[in-house]
């Protein structure tokens, strides 16, 4: 783990037992700051907390006192009870898929994550998401009004939310993802599903500066677009698998 994650997740977690006392019953780091994928100041901090009950009173308490270490560390809390959570299974399969993947529990009890994703509901939210993305493509064109330099910076910006989408399209085929790379993942999904995704990877060095687009940033937007249009196709035709 990186210093800065345990700095972050200590400091929240103490936040949280003095808002929750014995209603905290767990915090759980998941994401690429439980694993080695973390970058400093371009990375969140996503985390579980999981309570025995809760109130608008007490996020707002926990707001008011964590307010600087969340924006410090960009922690993003994702907050529940543990009877929420465990009826939330059918409708955020992919975000416990990723959470199952690779994750620290930092406090609770070592069990409370003995819960199991259905397939069907994941394959239905990864078309969902897939479907929503190319949409918000769509508008991210729009957004930059004609201008090729802040069009690349927002494809960029966006490019993460890909790699979520690419984890659980491997998770669908029965694959685990915890500990690849971003790169890794992109060719693996490449061979499962037989869709190209250079531009996924073109992407990605973008997002971390290494290399600028060789086009323009609208004709590299097709380039994105194609192969999500045929995950769609795809991902559509599994619907009447068996769980």
């Amino acid at each position: 783990m990186h210093e800065k994650v345990n700095t972050a997740v200590k400091e929240f977690s103490a936040f949280l037992k003095e808002v929750y006392a014995e209603d905290f019953l767990a915090l759980v780091l998941y994401g690429s700051a439980a694993g080695n994928a973390y970058r400093p100041a371009l990375s969140d901090i996503n985390v579980l907390v999981i309570l025995k009950k809760n109130c608008a009173g007490n996020v707002f308490k926990l707001g008011k006192t964590a307010k600087a270490l969340l924006r410090k560390y960009r922690i993003s809390p994702f907050m529940m009870t543990h009877e929420e959570m465990v009826s939330a299974l059918d409708v955020f399969p992919l975000e416990f898929c990723d959470i199952l993947d690779m994750h620290t529990i930092v406090h609770g009890d070592k069990d409370i994550l003995d819960i199991k994703v259905n397939r069907v509901n994941l394959r239905h939210e990864i078309e969902e998401k897939l479907r929503g993305t190319v949409n918000d493509i769509h508008n991210i064109i729009l957004a930059a009004q004609g201008n090729e330099k802040l069009l690349s910076k927002y494809l960029a910006n966006w490019s993460g939310m890909g790699c979520i989408l690419f984890r659980g399209l491997l998770r669908l085929k029965g694959k685990s993802v915890g500990g690849l790379d971003t790169k890794t993942i992109i060719g693996e999904v490449e061979k499962e599903y037989g869709v190209k995704l250079q531009s996924f990877s073109i992407l990605n060095d973008l997002r971390h500066n290494k290399k600028p687009l060789t086009i323009s940033a609208s004709s590299f937007a097709d380039t994105i677009l194609e192969p999500l249009n045929s995950l769609i196709q795809i991902v559509d035709a599994m619907d009447g698998e068996k769980a």
